[in-house]
């Protein structure tokens, strides 16, 4: 017992002493895992926490019909799964990292880097039906978005059926536009049978337009108008009605959506949306019925001066005088003056005014003007009169042919007088080689008058500049400070002497 302490043989520990060295070996080992667990827990919280928050935060947007707004979610959800998958490639996470990207990215229509992420999932999940049944809808999602409804079906049909709560939802929607894209919509309006009426009616409107059966499309909608339901994604349905050129379709859900209980901003914000679509394709009747709608349900003065300004931008357009044209310019600035718009219409009514009004005897400064009137201000009558004017105006004019041609574009009923004219007078310009079917570019005086353009456009130009600045500097108020009389103070009296101390 002596020789077990102090006394103990050389080169080998006490036994109290192995003890103490083992704790700290323990201790240390402890430290190292706990420090790795901590690590672990940063790559779960910091990794996956984030993209699950992402995940689900697309599915509700999703859910909602804001499909555009959804992308983006899933983009970011993707983007951190795969930053743990990089970083943590061993992690007991990774499972679910995998998932997670997969989804994410086959929700977010990037089905390239989604499928190798599922099968991976697929291949490593428990069989519990909360963790699979997911990730298998991811794959029929891929299926449908890579046009292959059968497959789609194949997978999500029984889901929708006999999945479990929070999987069914997301399986029969997407089992439905597989459905449609086989034209079968009967079928797929059996498997969104147990689902929301109103969130059936938006698939299904969505998916037919997907598949072109815009009648369909347009049945549905109209439910849905009925109900006052207007969701952020009718403006982008709407547009593919338009673009597809079915124009009544597009009419009737409109005037559906404009009389219909949707709250006022919705309303207000589709009948501008389809007033601007109508003015740039020519339909200026419509889109003044439109505007004048708007106006009426316009309940703040920006809104209202939105609407007016474009009512004003339409009236120019059988206007072919230019006394008319700005006549109406400036009527309209009583209601029109906080939009942007306005503020143009004025702005290229000036301009215009300022080049109509020039001594040029090249008629470069009537052609300009006459450009502004068609394409800016969108009255082609007055550009019309201004184009012909020059060759009435300076005999022999440079700009004069050119002019000439651009008015017979405008004018069909009157081109073929015009272009006889432009041969009779002007035989040998470029713009009579243009009725031959040759290049106007090929003869010197093309690039004259390209040249005698941007002068007179640069001479403009600066005085526009200061007429511009002096319109807007604001007058300064006069004072209306009265001046006022200084008032003497009163010197305070001395006290009497008994009141000194």
């Amino acid at each position: 017992m002596i020789g077990v302490g102090r006394f103990a043989p050389k080169g080998r520990a006490a036994p109290h002493r192995l003890g103490a060295l083992s704790r700290r070996r323990v201790a240390a080992i402890a430290g190292a895992a706990g420090m790795l667990l901590t690590v672990g827990g940063c790559a779960y919280y910091n990794g996956l926490y984030n993209a699950k928050a992402e995940l689900r935060a697309g599915e509700r947007l999703a859910r909602q019909g804001r499909a555009s707004e959804a992308g983006s979610h899933f983009g970011e959800a993707a983007a951190k799964a795969e930053s743990v998958l990089v970083r943590f490639p061993r992690s007991r996470w990774r499972g679910e990292a995998l998932g997670i990207a997969g989804r994410a990215a086959a929700l977010g229509g990037d089905c390239a880097a989604a499928r190798p992420r599922l099968d991976a999932a697929l291949a490593v999940a428990p069989r519990d039906a909360a963790v699979r049944e997911p990730l298998v809808v991811a794959q029929g999602v891929c299926q449908v978005r890579d046009a292959h409804p059968l497959a789609a079906l194949a997978l999500l049909e029984p889901l929708a059926a006999n999945g479990r709560a929070e999987t069914r939802p997301v399986a029969a929607l997407w089992a439905a536009r597989a459905a449609i894209a086989l034209g079968d919509a009967t079928r797929a309006r059996r498997i969104l049978g147990p689902l929301d009426a109103g969130a059936a009616q938006w698939e299904l409107a969505q998916a037919s337009l997907a598949s072109g059966q815009y009648a369909v499309a347009e049945s549905l909608l109209t439910l849905r108008a009925a109900r006052g339901d207007a969701r952020p994604d009718l403006v982008a349905m709407l547009r593919t009605l338009w673009l597809a050129g079915e124009r009544e379709p597009f009419e009737r859900l409109v005037g559906r959506y404009g009389a219909s209980g949707a709250p006022s901003a919705d309303r207000l914000a589709l009948l501008m949306f389809a007033a601007d679509l109508q003015m740039a394709d020519g339909f200026d009747d419509r889109a003044r019925a439109h505007l004048l709608a708007a106006r009426r349900l316009a309940v703040d003065s920006v809104a209202d001066a939105a609407a007016a300004a474009r009512l004003t931008l339409l009236s120019l357009a059988p206007l072919s005088h230019l006394e008319d044209v700005a006549a109406a310019v400036r009527r309209g600035a009583a209601a029109g003056r906080p939009s942007p718009l306005q503020r143009r219409l004025d702005d290229n009514l000036l301009l215009l005014e300022m080049l109509a009004s020039r001594k040029d005897p090249s008629g470069a400064s009537l052609f300009l003007a006459a450009e502004i009137a068609r394409d800016s201000l969108r009255a082609p009558r007055l550009a019309f009169q201004l184009f012909r004017r020059i060759d009435q105006q300076v005999q022999g004019a440079l700009m004069a042919p050119r002019g000439l041609l651009s008015a017979a574009i405008l004018e069909p009923d009157s081109a073929a007088v015009l272009r006889a004219r432009l041969r009779e007078r002007y035989p040998r310009s470029p713009w009579a080689l243009t009725l031959d079917g040759g290049s106007p570019a090929d003869l010197p005086a093309w690039e004259a008058s390209e040249t005698t353009l941007r002068v007179a456009w640069k001479d403009v130009a600066l005085h526009f500049a200061d007429s511009l600045a002096q319109l807007r500097a604001a007058p300064a108020a006069p004072s209306t400070k009265r001046s006022v009389r200084p008032v003497k103070r009163p010197v305070p009296k001395a006290p009497p002497p008994e009141s000194i101390p």
